[in-house]
């Protein structure tokens, strides 16, 4: 696992990393193989409860979106029907909520970042509507994850498991190069183990805040 915050953050002093400064114009990806704890994240950051049927939109303009939002829309639609068969749909509508929020304001939204087409789709869609990528890394071994799946109640197959985790090792050890490996045209990356993220305590959104910290121009911020 990292053991300590990437390289590849301006607005974030290494040392202690209490909190992160993005511009207003993002989209954060938190990243992490299912059970890692992207949700228990967003919902101690930003206050959702994990039950929204819609994407959310807090007090500070920013959207919050996690999978979950998909399937409990859908839910009452195809909740009869074995969610094997439907979980593609969730995917689509996933995809078409991030897509559809990216509107000015800041987004924040959950996405496994295991599969590299999303990834370059993402990166496409912020390249159309002039948005920066930032990318938060949640980092669990597979043992982790599986707590984790225990916990909130809800495991995937074992195939699916071994798939994401297998993926997930091959993205973590090509994100070390940079942000860029993760997709193309990302502006910063950062990754926590299970342990270190809960030491991250809140995520802000500025106006011209990487202007302001080019080098030259300022001094790295943290919480």
């Amino acid at each position: 696992m990292f053991r300590e915050p990437a390289r590849h953050v301006p607005t974030v002093n290494e040392a202690t990393v209490r909190g992160m400064v993005y511009p207003r114009r993002s989209l954060v990806l938190v990243t992490g193989v299912p059970g890692a704890g992207k949700s228990t994240l967003l919902r101690r950051l930003f206050g959702i409860r994990g039950n929204e049927e819609r994407t959310v939109l807090t007090a500070d303009g920013v959207r919050v979106i996690d999978s979950l939002q998909s399937r409990h829309q859908l839910g009452p639609l195809l909740g009869r029907v074995p969610y094997p068969l439907w979980r593609w749909v969730v995917h689509v509508l996933h995809l078409a909520r991030m897509a559809a929020a990216l509107r000015g304001g800041p987004v924040v939204a959950h996405e496994c970042g295991t599969r590299g087409p999303v990834r370059v789709l993402l990166a496409l869609l912020c390249r159309l509507r002039r948005y920066e990528m930032h990318v938060l890394m949640i980092d669990a071994t597979p043992q982790e994850a599986r707590k984790g799946q225990n916990a909130r109640g809800r495991r995937v197959t074992e195939r699916s498991h071994k798939t994401h985790s297998r993926r997930w090792r091959r993205l973590r050890a090509a994100a070390r190069r940079g942000p860029a490996a993760f997709a193309p045209g990302a502006r910063s990356l950062l990754a926590f183990d299970r342990h270190r993220v809960r030491e991250l305590a809140w995520i802000c959104f500025v106006p011209g805040v990487m202007e302001a910290l080019s080098p030259g121009k300022g001094e790295e911020r943290a919480g």
